[in-house]
């Protein structure tokens, strides 16, 4: 194979050139040395013979050392063969990729795309690596690639809600970007996202051509489960301990990146569970990067400032509204997205920025400061957003590899997923809350979700926050400070709006609905709310947990816009523009904290 060997820094065609030469040489010395020599088997016994292996090791060294043109180089028996003669002319960069911990796997449905304009090495939830190739000459050849075969080391099996299991293979685009494929679900529905931890180490056969001159190279390559599985192997294959270790850890950047600030940012925290001075800054994105120069059309891809082994995102230039705006963006120290009928590329249009895969956090505050505008589309509903969810119930898909049996509503929380809406604000009004079981893929479990509005100048149920109406005709733009602290016995919310409020303010519980919610999806309100919350002081509001929907599984941080939008919408009127997000965690991490599963 042209590619470099494990650990050289030399390119491959180099290599195969050293390896004929140093064949070369040995071929001579050990004739020269006589004796018991054997070249291929057969044993040197006459001048005739020694004369022609002696010419041909020759051969072999002035090719290895010199690259004399016209010569191809030796290619062992066994290993594939290009149809236009090998002639070491390119090699693949990389031998072993790492699998992302959390990731998207493909289908065949029709709206599965993984070739999309969002195609990018960056955007790790969603594909494996970039293969990048090294070329003799630096010609730039027009590369395409393809998979042309897997080891049979048994492969990753996931489950759909049907019971049916299949096989995930890797696939790779034209552009040579590798993903994750698995045959569409029964149901016909589209891929999904799902924890990979437990992906086994399996070898790939890859290839790329150039269709000019027919050049084909192969190189076998090795897929890796993802370094941040590791430590796991002492639970055993497919057990419930091993499915514990694998999925339910914390994923979290290096703390120290943080601590000269904490004590600057500690003095501004809320009313927490615990003292402020027991907590310490986890994780901060403060969306302050300097923007690339402007590309040909003058647009700046701010996407490419942030941390890659963080989030995920793509070419911000690459998702446009009709007037050439991007969909999102960073932009003056902000992350900024809107909604349009063209962003996305579809009836749904869409931005989004993700650590899927990446950072996962169980239990503690996150605080994030915002700011929307009124501005939307007359009758079209649309969602700018920022939620902990791990995007689906995929994770429950592992009970059927891992033994992991939900039988009860403790079951669920411990084993799979909530969806914590930090916040979801469609226009006039926003909310938030939490929601389990909320696709009611545990039948015979309820689906419960709590709802705590914030009305600006819309007419809804009683919210925690109301505006002067008459002041929307003249202020169409609101800042907001959004703080929710999630420990093992509940939540606790904070809001503050700029001229509303002077300080972040609790969310009482008098504001705060609790709803279940049938498998048609008729919602009910809980008129008995007592039970879903506590005083941690009997006595005093400030102390208040909120006990609906306990995560109790790390989760990702997710921000998107949305809306049911096409060619009527064609550019952004609804934006939001969001300044800082920041989780803080306590040394002790709630370990004095009951757990509760409701």
């Amino acid at each position: 194979g042209a590619s470099p060997l494990p650990g050289s820094p030399l390119p491959g065609w180099y290599q195969i050139q050293s390896r004929a030469a140093f064949r070369g040489i040995l071929i001579i010395v050990g004739l020269l040395a006589g004796g018991g020599f054997e070249v291929v088997g057969v044993r040197v016994v006459s001048g005739r013979m020694l004369r022609r292996l002696l010419f041909s090791a020759a051969v072999l060294v002035v090719v290895g050392l010199f690259g004399v043109t016209g010569v191809d180089a030796v290619v062992e028996a066994g290993g594939p063969v290009s149809s236009s003669g090998y002639r070491a002319a390119a090699g693949f960069v990389d031998l072993e990729y790492s699998l992302p911990y959390y990731g998207r796997l493909w289908s065949d449905h029709p709206a599965d795309l993984p070739d999309t304009y969002k195609a990018a090495a960056t955007v790790r939830s969603q594909y494996v690596g970039q293969i990048g190739m090294v070329e003799r000459d630096g010609t730039g050849l027009d590369w395409s690639f393809a998979v042309e075969g897997e080891s049979e080391t048994p492969g990753y099996v996931t489950c759909d809600d049907t019971g049916t299991c299949k096989e995930v293979t890797v696939r790779v685009t034209p552009k040579g970007l590798l993903y994750l494929y698995v045959p569409r679900n029964t149901d016909g529905s589209l891929g999904w996202f799902t924890h990979l931890g437990g992906f086994p180490r399996r070898s790939v056969e890859l290839s790329a051509s150039d269709a000019d001159s027919g050049l084909k190279v192969y190189r076998e390559v090795t897929m890796s489960p993802s370094p941040a599985a590791s430590g796991c192997e002492d639970y055993g294959d497919d057990t419930p301990e091993a499915f514990t270790c694998l999925f339910l850890r914390q994923l979290l950047p290096d703390a120290q990146a943080y601590e000269a600030r904490t004590s600057r940012l500690q003095s501004r925290l809320p009313r927490l569970v615990q003292d402020r001075s027991n907590y310490r800054l986890v994780f901060a994105e403060e969306f302050n990067g300097d923007p690339p120069a402007a590309d040909a059309s003058g647009c700046r891809n701010g996407l490419s400032t942030l941390d890659d082994s963080i989030w995920n995102y793509y070419d911000a230039c690459l998702n446009l509204d009709s007037r050439g705006d991007t969909c999102s963006n960073v932009e003056d120290g902000a992350f900024v997205l809107g909604v349009a009928g063209t962003c996305g590329k579809g009836s749904v249009g869409s931005a989004d920025l993700t650590t899927y895969g990446n950072l996962h956090f169980k239990y503690g505050y996150m605080e994030f400061k915002y700011t929307f505008n009124l501005d939307k589309w007359d009758n079209i509903y649309y969602n700018l957003n920022l939620i902990l969810f791990t995007r689906g119930p995929k994770l429950r898909y592992l009970r059927d590899r891992y033994g992991v049996e939900i039988h009860n509503m403790e079951d669920l929380l411990k084993h799979s997923e909530v969806e914590i809406d930090v916040l979801e604000a469609p226009g006039a009004y926003e909310f938030g809350g939490q929601w389990v079981n909320w696709d009611h893929y545990d039948t015979g479990l309820s689906s419960f979700v709590t709802t705590k509005f914030a009305n600006y100048c819309g007419v809804g149920l009683k919210s925690y926050i109301e505006v002067d109406r008459r002041s929307c005709k003249r202020d169409r733009s609101f800042t907001v400070t959004r703080g929710i602290e999630w420990t093992p016995r509940g939540y606790r919310t904070f809001i503050k709006v700029v001229g509303v409020h002077t300080d972040l303010t609790l969310v009482d519980a008098e504001f705060i609905y609790v709803q279940s919610i049938a498998e048609g999806g008729v919602r009910t309100y809980v008129q008995a709310r007592n039970p879903y919350f506590e005083y941690l002081t009997p006595g005093d509001p400030g102390t208040l947990l909120e006990k609906v929907a306990i995560g109790h599984i790390p989760l990702p941080i997710a921000t998107s816009s949305w809306g049911y939008m096409d060619h009527r919408h064609p550019y952004i009127r609804s934006r939001m523009k969001i300044d800082y997000i920041r989780v803080w965690q306590p040394e002790n991490h709630y370990s004095d904290m009951e757990p509760v599963y409701q």
